[in-house]
C-alpha cells in the first residue's frame, strides 16, 4: 500500500470514528433532555430519542401509579431516564401490579426490555 493509500484510508477511518455515536454520548444528551428533577423521563425511541413523556409523583414526596395506557403511551417507552434519588418501576400491567422493571434512582437506559403499561413513579 502506497504512503498516499494508507494516509487516505487513516483519514477516512478517523472520519467515521469520529462520526460514530458513543454511549458516552448518549448518556450526556440523555441527562440534558431530563431537565426535571425526580421525574422519570420515557422515549417513543432507544437512545432517548423520538416523543418525550414525563411523568412524577403528584403531590411531591408521595408515591404513585402511572396507568401509561390512559396517557397514550401503553407499550411505547423504548428508552428511559430516573432523575429521582428513589427507584422507580415499569410494569407490564396497566396497574402497576405483577412483576417490576426497576429503572434505578439517578440512573438511564438507553434501551428498555420492557413492553410497559404503567410506571410507579416516586
Amino acid at each position: 500500500m502506497t504512503t498516499t493509500k494508507r494516509i487516505t484510508a487513516l483519514t477516512a477511518a478517523l472520519l467515521a470514528l469520529a462520526a460514530a455515536p458513543t454511549a458516552g454520548a448518549a448518556e450526556v444528551r440523555a441527562e440534558a433532555t431530563c431537565e426535571f428533577s425526580s421525574t422519570l423521563c420515557l422515549w417513543d425511541r432507544t437512545g432517548f430519542t423520538g416523543a418525550r413523556f414525563t411523568v412524577s409523583p403528584f403531590p411531591p414526596g408521595t408515591a404513585t401509579c402511572v396507568d401509561l395506557v390512559e396517557h397514550g403511551w401503553g407499550e411505547r417507552a423504548r428508552s428511559a431516564v430516573n432523575t429521582s434519588t428513589k427507584t422507580m418501576a415499569l410494569f407490564l400491567t396497566d396497574d402497576c401490579t405483577g412483576h417490576p422493571y426497576p429503572v434505578d434512582a439517578g440512573s438511564s437506559q438507553s434501551e428498555l426490555n420492557i413492553a410497559a403499561n404503567s410506571a410507579w413513579v416516586q
